[in-house]
């Protein structure tokens, strides 16, 4: 047995070589099953036989797949285990176990599932042999989101505590030190360090919990090896063995000892546990007081139910998300729950684009979950959304798998629209943000959000009725003035007796960079003071640029490791006279022109698409397939410059967005996004445009200027139109005017004839779009010349009925009165100005006859 998934089969090929067969349990594996498979195929040219079991093929009969593997010999480790191993066999698989592992980490690989069940040992020979590489990863560091831990990768009871996506921390070669350290405990004691009743509960062992030592557990083992051990299981990387080979001498050490005195006396763990490769630490320096605000602001609304609103501010590249990622272990323990979105700032005009990308997290969690607790998650939507499911499932598509399709949602007058949309939104939060798991939202860039999020989050912060939430929001300081939209808000918030804290990011002080590059570089702090001053001199503390600083320094081998004395080394006078950029921009866009000329296309591309985007897009845009669209952006992925997470792709960090845009010439830029925009509006059916509406406009209106075909000029004012009464349905009246603006602007003047229809409704939406935002003299004159070029009765009628909202709306019902009664004239020239009942009837029965004709 391999584990859940999987069954280990032994025979012999058809040369009567031994081989080993891997097949998935049950008739109709997942997709995931068969992908581990062939990823774990594909990574035969890096496995050696020495320390690895190697596939052969890829078998499928009748339907089924199974792996081939060749066979070297032993049994599998979990088969020797559920008893204390004595010291001499321990070591006796430890070591080689240890070596084995140095060696697949040489070569690039990260395990991500080592267990006892994935080790072959075979206790004649000595032999030890990993296999189980299914979500094996090539990149030196990755990140795994805080998924449900019913569908992370790997083995619950095995993984590292950054596996769990909850720890604030990557994923690298060090977790799979962890995972050896969970085996080694179960050899020497026979049971695992932690029992859990659930997965929520496996993840609290790992990131929260202290296991008992293993010489206090069993009797008898060597005090030493159970402080080998507890050292592999710290929970921060930084804690632990940095290398297999560290471990391996450390266990022989113990080998020599006992086998010349049957004892182990204490020694100095790691004395030859050096790394070659700069891994910068991922604990945050200096933010300790800010952390502590942050989870006590949570803790609040976990005990006492109050919504309260954290804003981080500082510049870019100061650390405000990391910090409110350190939100993540706090929620284990209460089962709270956590949504976040990122502002972009090509996208403002998308409206609440940000909180359906948060709420779609949640979404896709509920979906992944058993059909018992989607359908209380079912139960619970239903109740709260009522007969205006469809609102959500606009913003929302995916919510409609789980609450299936729904009806069309009543009209209402424009003013009464707002009030349901934020009615209906506060009932959809309340089934996430609930006591017994509260909820933690993070909004990133504040300063780039959209009108529509801003009047909602204001609404959410001070109604009474939203309880249970921790809305957290980060901004630039220095992109926000008194007079920004977002300024306005706070000082409503807090007029309306809403609680608003603020925590405000400085720069690392030059203590906080000596310990960081201590840490780094595994030295006293006081040997990194000079290095340190000058690395705080060129990046000014800013903990982003500091990080890059330190790996430019690595890649140029100005920092660089000395096998023979294993440690680090660096030069100060060479590091001076190389003249770095003194800002974070240049430095990225230095580091980007290295890369291969593809991997800079690709990340034009994706730059241009945003912070975010999916795979299928992204290879649609780069012309090919997405084996070739992913082969072009490895470098970047690998480099650490861009997420791959399933098939999303995330830039890093807003700077090394701007850089890759950069990339692209600013004279070639329209043109780019004008491309995008017609492979977008090429790809999207007719009978589904508005799926991805403000994705394709926001590409068209950014190279509007170079469209000279009429023909297609009315095509993107068509989808402008589109997208603006979306915006303005969502109740995002702003940026529904700036579409409608957009498309207006694409049609010239004459095109009352040309295009009567187009320009029209164009014209009448922007006006009243105007009108909804307070633009009052604004929308007064445009409606006064949209109502010359009505053709219709109808359209006569639409216009002067916003023409009347606006003047009720400025308390001018004389010019109310007017200009109702100048429409009626108009299309009834027997209408009177002092009509009786009967006067009113008639023309009544006359209008309604001119209508259906």
């Amino acid at each position: 047995m391999r584990g859940g998934e999987f069954t280990l089969y032994r025979g012999s090929g058809d040369g009567l070589d031994p081989i080993l067969l891997v097949e998935p349990i049950g008739q109709y594996p997942s997709r995931e099953s068969i992908n581990r498979l062939e990823h774990e195929h594909d990574l035969k040219a890096e496995l050696n036989p020495d320390w690895a079991v190697r596939p052969i093929d890829l078998s499928r009969h009748d339907g089924h797949m199974a792996l081939v593997l060749e066979d070297p010999g032993g049994e599998p480790l979990d088969q020797l285990l559920g008893h204390p191993m004595d010291v001499t066999q321990f070591l006796r698989i430890a070591i080689p176990l240890a070596a084995a592992i140095g060696q697949m980490h040489i070569r690039g690989l990260i395990h991500k599932n080592l267990k006892p069940a994935n080790i072959l040992v075979d206790l004649e020979s000595g032999g030890v042999w990993l296999t189980g590489f299914g979500i094996a990863s090539r990149l030196p560091r990755e990140r795994q989101a805080p998924a449900p831990p019913e569908i992370i990768a790997g083995t619950l009871a095995y993984m590292a505590p950054e596996q769990t996506g909850r720890m604030n921390r990557s994923i690298d070669a060090r977790s799979d030190l962890y995972s050896l350290g969970i085996t080694f405990y179960e050899m020497l004691t026979g049971t695992l360090p932690f029992t859990a009743a659930d997965p929520m509960e496996w993840v609290h062992c790992h990131i929260a919990r202290q296991p008992v030592p293993p010489d206090e557990r069993v009797a008898g083992i060597p005090r030493p090896l159970a402080a080998i051990v507890m050292k592999l299981l710290a929970k921060t990387a930084e804690d632990r063995y940095q290398t297999a080979a560290g471990v391996e001498a450390d266990l022989r050490r113990c080998l020599s000892a006992w086998e010349a005195h049957r004892r182990i006396d204490a020694f100095p763990l790691g004395a030859q546990d050096a790394s070659d490769r700069l891994l910068i630490p991922e604990k945050l320096y200096g933010r300790g007081a800010e952390i502590d605000t942050l989870v006590v602001a949570f803790d609040r609304v976990m005990t006492r139910g109050a919504t309260e609103l954290v804003l981080v501010s500082g510049h870019a590249g100061i650390g405000k998300s990391s910090l409110v990622n350190e939100l993540h272990k706090q929620l284990v323990p209460s089962r709270g729950l956590f949504a976040a979105g990122k502002f972009d700032q090509y996208k403002r005009n998308i409206p609440y684009a940000t909180l359906a990308q948060a709420f779609q997290g949640l979404v896709d969690q509920i979906l992944s979950k058993s059909d018992v607790e989607m359908s209380r998650w079912r139960s619970a939507l239903l109740d709260a959304l009522g007969p205006n499911g469809q609102l959500m499932v606009n913003l929302i598509p995916e919510l409609a798998l789980i609450i299936g399709e729904q009806s069309p949602v009543p009209e209402l007058p424009p003013q009464d629209r707002q009030n349901r949309f934020q009615l209906v939104f506060r009932r959809f939060l309340g089934v996430f943000a609930r006591p017994e798991h509260p909820l933690a939202l993070f909004l990133d860039d504040l300063q780039w959000l959209d009108t529509a999020t801003l009047d909602l989050i204001e609404h959410l912060v001070t109604h009474p009725e939203v309880r249970h939430l921790l809305l957290v929001g980060a901004y630039r300081d220095n992109e926000v003035s008194p007079s920004h939209p977002l300024a306005r808000m706070l000082a409503t918030i807090r007029g309306a007796g809403g609680r608003v804290q603020e925590i405000l990011l400085a720069s690392l002080m030059p203590d906080d960079v000596e310990r960081l590059l201590a840490d780094a570089l595994h030295i006293e702090p006081g040997r990194a003071r000079s290095l340190a001053a000058l690395v705080f001199e060129k990046t000014d503390g800013n903990p982003f640029f500091t990080i890059q600083f330190l790996m430019a320094l690595a890649e140029e081998a100005l920092l660089a490791f000395d096998p023979g004395t294993e440690a680090w080394t660096w030069d100060l006078p060479r590091i001076s006279a190389k003249g770095f950029t003194d800002n974070v921009a240049d430095l990225m866009a230095a580091k980007l022109s290295r890369l291969p000329h593809a991997t800079q296309k690709a990340l034009g591309q994706l730059a241009c698409l945003g912070n975010v985007a999916e795979s299928p897009t992204l290879a649609l845009v780069h012309g090919g397939t997405e084996e070739a669209m992913h082969a072009a952006l490895w470098e970047a992925v690998h480099a650490g410059l861009v997420l791959r997470s399933g098939s999303t792709y995330t830039f890093l960090h807003d700077r090394i967005q701007e850089a890759a845009y950069a990339l692209i010439g600013k004279g070639e830029r329209a043109m780019a996004h004008l491309r995008i925009g017609r492979l977008l509006a090429a790809r999207t059916t007719s009978e589904e445009p508005e799926d991805s509406i403000f994705d394709i406009v926001n590409q068209f209106d950014r190279g509007a200027a170079l469209i000279t075909v009429p023909e297609e000029r009315e095509q993107v004012a068509e989808l402008n139109l589109m997208a603006g009464k979306r915006a303005k349905a969502a109740t995002a009246y702003a940026s529904a005017l700036q579409y409608f603006a957009a498309g207006r602007a694409l049609v010239v003047e004459n095109e009352w004839e040309r295009c009567y229809r187009l320009t029209f409704d164009l014209e009448l939406n922007w006006a009243e779009c105007e009108y909804l935002s307070g633009e009052l003299a604004s929308a007064e004159e445009r409606l006064s010349v949209v109502s010359t070029r009505a053709r219709t009765t109808v359209d006569s009628a639409a216009v002067t009925c916003v023409r009347i909202n606006l003047y009720t709306n400025m308390d001018q019902s004389d010019s109310a009165v007017a200009v109702g009664l100048d429409y009626l004239q108009r299309v009834d020239a027997q209408w009177s100005r002092h009509a009786t009942a009967e006067d009113v009837r008639q023309s009544y029965d006359r209008l309604w006859q001119r209508l259906g004709s």
